[in-house]
C-alpha cells in the first residue's frame, strides 16, 4: 500500500507513542493508539486508480458521498474514512488557482458554503471546470500539487485535504449531464460522475 508523504509524520509519530506506552505498561492505551495509527495509515493511502479515461466524460475529483448534485455543481463529502487524494476529472490545463479564506462549518451541511476553500479552474477540450476543495470542521489543511500553466492528466493527483472535507465540481450545464445521484459513494479517477450532452 502506497502511503502520501505527508503522513508520515503522524504515522511516525503514532508509532512511537505506542512503543512507549506499551513499555510502560498500558496495554489498553497502546491499543487505542495502534488502531489509531492504522486509521492514519488508510487516510493517507494513495492507491493507483485504473479508471476509465477519454474525451466526453467527467470522473470523480474525490471519494466520498454525493451530497449535491445539479444545477452545474456536484459536491462530494469525504469522511475520514475515505482517501482524501483528490484527483483531475479530465485533462486539460491549469488556468487559475485562488485561496478562499473562510470558516470551518462540517462539509456536509449547506454552510460549508461559507468554509475557506481552494478553487482550481482547468481549461479542457470541452470548456472550463472548477474543481473547488473545501475545508470542514477538522480540515484546516488544504493541500493543492499544481500550478498555473500546469498541464493535467485525467486521473492524475491534483491535492489533497487533511482530515475529512468536501470537493466539488462545477461545470456548464448546456455541455455536461451528471449521471450520479444523491447518496452515490464515488472513487476518485475511477467513478464516471457527468458525460458530455449529445449535441
Amino acid at each position: 500500500m502506497t502511503v502520501r508523504p505527508e503522513g508520515n509524520p503522524f504515522i511516525a509519530g503514532g508509532l512511537f507513542l505506542v512503543v512507549v506506552v506499551g513499555l510502560l505498561g498500558l496495554p489498553a492505551l497502546a491499543t487505542l493508539l495502534a488502531l489509531t495509527t492504522l486509521f492514519l495509515l488508510k487516510f493517507f493511502s494513495d492507491p493507483s486508480r485504473e479508471g476509465p479515461r477519454g474525451e466526453g466524460i467527467l470522473l470523480s475529483p474525490a471519494d466520498g458521498q454525493v451530497v449535491e448534485a445539479g444545477e452545474g455543481r456536484l459536491a462530494i463529502f469525504m469522511s475520514l474514512l475515505d482517501c482524501h487524494v483528490n484527483r483531475a476529472p479530465t485533462e486539460g490545463e491549469v488556468i487559475d488557482i485562488m485561496h478562499t479564506p473562510g470558516k470551518f462549518h462540517p462539509a456536509n451541511k449547506p454552510q460549508a458554503k461559507e468554509n475557506e476553500r481552494n478553487t482550481i479552474t482547468f481549461k479542457t477540450k470541452n470548456g472550463e471546470i472548477r474543481i473547488i476543495q473545501v475545508a470542514g470542521l477538522i480540515a484546516r489543511r488544504i493541500l493543492c500539487w499544481v500550478n498555473p500553466q500546469d498541464r493535467v492528466e485525467q486521473g492524475e493527483r491534483i491535492g489533497m485535504i487533511m482530515f475529512g472535507s468536501r470537493v466539488e465540481l462545477e461545470l456548464s450545464q448546456e455541455r455536461w449531464r451528471f449521471v450520479v445521484s444523491l447518496g452515490d459513494k464515488v472513487r476518485a479517477g475511477e467513478t464516471v460522475v457527468a458525460r458530455e450532452m449529445v449535441k
